[in-house]
């Protein structure tokens, strides 16, 4: 699969390569969940080689920071 698929789809903000279970986590911005479901269902499963998708949802953030402490 040419990664460059990922780039090109409407709605995928941030794309990364990943160590573990999985090949690659998009994180991906829609309107609502009718619009995730049409991002899933005719977008996303449409690119060849795509054997399944997982999703997590963000129910609230607990910490966010950008800053490193030494």
């Amino acid at each position: 699969m040419r990664i460059i698929v990922f780039t090109l789809l409407p709605g995928i903000i941030e794309c990364y390569k990943i160590a573990g279970d999985y090949n690659f986590m998009l994180k991906i911005l829609v309107q609502d969940m009718t619009s995730y479901q049409d991002f899933i269902m005719n977008k996303l499963s449409t690119i060849k080689n795509i054997g399944n998708a997982n999703s997590i949802f963000v129910m609230g953030e607990i910490k966010h920071s950008n800053a490193l402490e030494f």
